[in-house]
């Protein structure tokens, strides 16, 4: 069952609302569905969505009831198609905590909601193949929240609230005499009962229970038997010891299955939270893979919407697919650097095998944001241009492209007429001045796809692709008058003029290396110089 198809599970009717329900209509169709879910639709589209939790809090708080319901839901769903398997589902509850999925179609409409209840039921064969007992669900439990017979009802809230559990038993002398639930919480606020009566008079009982000696498919049983999402598991001496959820149960059938719990990477994800670098979890599965968990860090920089969303939404396809032949090849990639908008990151990657049907393993990225490491690697700190670094490895790929394609390609060396004389008449600190200053007219007196570099002292290098010496001569004879037009104000309130010499050099007429090309306009620029500087020369 684990590859039912969601389209067949899905909990279509009473499940939805438009925008401007109130929370008072969204308490009425939560508690008439039975689901604990209300999703609210802007033309058809999710954009929000409330549970019987959020409506606990709601409550507490003492919001009025009639207030807009999207004002208090949560906006960043997490969403998943149709097509998708059971199995994806379970994964991508389990990794992200949550106990309802919004189920879309293929243009983002909305289709309905799969809950953990549903899992539970279409899943009861497959826990079948588990041996555990009750015992070994709870080991790793916090301890029994409860209150006792005088508690009231706004006791149950708080303690709900405080340990984020969905339901509180009423003890009395150890033994779970009832329980109080988040749907009881829904009825008592549907029908307008004061929050400081007793919790005991609308708590439901009997109580079920399990045993800690007992397999966790009797619980399965009597949950999908009784249509219940918890039962109170008890001891040899019937004391109420824990409560074990639909959430706990699906919890250990994934673990059972992938086995992924136990093999990620001796880390939990409260841990990868604290973690400085980002990180994601992707699902491989037929149709591809997708992210299905990240870390508060990544969270913070992508947004929610990268959840359930192919990793090729992040990293390019042809990228990924280097990536990812890696990854299934070597089982990790290491220190692969990916262009995202204005950033550079650096990826590293594990990729962990399973012996299940739902996916054919898991892939964990660490992602780190390299981009004030490239920036001081490749930019010069005065300018804010490229470096010389940058500039040799740039037009070496540069040179081989235009190869490849048979594109023209120019460079200009530009060097600044008479800078030491500067220097030495206005100081160092005025020759800064002057070299941000041209840096900054040459970036605005250049094509964006043309590369801008500080060579070295006063000498800059202008990259221009696919164009040849012809076009390159016009390029640059507009960037020196530009510049010997410009008046520069120096820290002492003077401004002074400067001028800069050119050489040209183009491939393939001059050179058919990176090295060669800038000897040719090195050696133009002397010519230039020769001549009486403040000229370009190309030939």
């Amino acid at each position: 069952m684990i590859g039912l198809c969601l389209k067949d599970i899905v909990c279509r009717k009473d499940i939805c609302l438009n925008e401007g329900a109130t929370l008072k209509q969204a308490i009425d169709l939560m508690e008439s569905n039975g689901k604990g879910v209300v999703v609210i639709l802007k033309d058809a589209i999710p954009i929000g969505i409330l549970t019987e939790r959020d409506i606990v809090e709601i409550v507490y708080s003492g919001t009025d009831i009639n207030s807009p319901a999207i004002k208090y839901a949560t906006k960043n769903l997490i969403t998943t198609h149709e097509a998708k398997a059971i199995g994806y589902a379970l994964n991508l509850m389990v990794s992200n905590n949550i106990r309802r999925i919004i189920v879309v179609d293929k243009s983002g409409s909305f289709i309905g909601v799969i809950t953990q209840q549903d899992m539970v039921k279409h899943l009861e064969d497959d826990f079948y193949r588990s041996t555990l007992k009750i015992r070994h669900v709870i080991e790793k439990m916090q301890p029994l929240i409860y209150i006792d017979q005088d508690s009231s009802l706004n006791d149950a809230i708080k303690k709900m609230i405080e340990n984020k559990v969905s339901a509180v038993p009423i003890l009395k002398d150890s033994k779970a005499v009832g329980i109080i639930t988040e749907k009881d919480i829904l009825k008592v606020v549907k029908n307008g009962i004061s929050l400081n009566s007793l919790a005991s008079e609308f708590m439901s009982h009997p109580v079920i229970t399990v045993r800690l000696d007992e397999p966790v498919t009797h619980a399965v049983e009597i949950m999908n038997t009784k249509n219940i999402r918890r039962v109170v598991v008890v001891n040899s001496n019937s004391t109420a010891v824990a409560i074990v959820t639909h959430r706990d149960l699906l919890r250990n059938l994934e673990s059972t299955y992938t086995e992924f719990i136990e093999r990620k990477l001796k880390h939990t994800k409260d841990i990868l939270n604290f973690l400085p670098e980002m990180v994601m979890e992707i699902i491989d599965a037929e149709e591809g893979q997708a992210i299905i968990w990240a870390n508060e860090r990544a969270l913070n920089r992508f947004g929610m919407t990268i959840i359930n969303k192919p990793i090729t939404d992040f990293i390019p396809s042809d990228k990924w697919a280097i990536i990812y032949g890696t990854l299934c090849k070597l089982g990790r990639a290491e220190n692969i650097k990916v262009k995202k908008d204005d950033f550079i990151y650096e990826l590293s990657g594990f990729f962990i095998k399973t012996e299940a049907d739902l996916c054919a393993g898991k892939i964990q990225l660490i992602i780190r944001d390299i981009t004030d490491e490239v920036r001081l690697y490749t930019t010069d700190p005065l300018t804010g241009l490229y470096n010389r670094r940058f500039l040799n490895e740039f037009l070496h790929k540069e040179l081989e492209l235009s190869k490849r394609y048979h594109r023209q390609l120019s460079l200009a060396i530009a060097d600044i007429d008479d800078f030491k004389k500067l220097n030495d008449t206005y100081g160092h600190v005025a020759g800064d001045v002057v070299l941000k200053a041209i840096a900054k007219t040459m970036l605005k007196n250049v094509r964006d796809s043309d590369v801008v570099s500080r060579y070295g002292g006063e000498e800059f290098v202008i990259v221009m692709s696919e164009i040849g010496k012809e076009t390159a001569l016009k390029a640059i004879e507009r960037l020196r008058e530009a510049i010997s037009q410009e008046k520069i104000s120096l820290f002492d309130g003077s401004s002074i003029s400067i001028t800069i010499s050119s050489g040209i050099a183009s491939y393939p007429d001059d050179a058919d290396s990176s090295v060669d090309l800038l000897i040719a306009a090195d050696d133009r620029l002397y010519k230039a110089k020769r001549e009486g500087k403040n000229r370009t020369i190309y030939s």
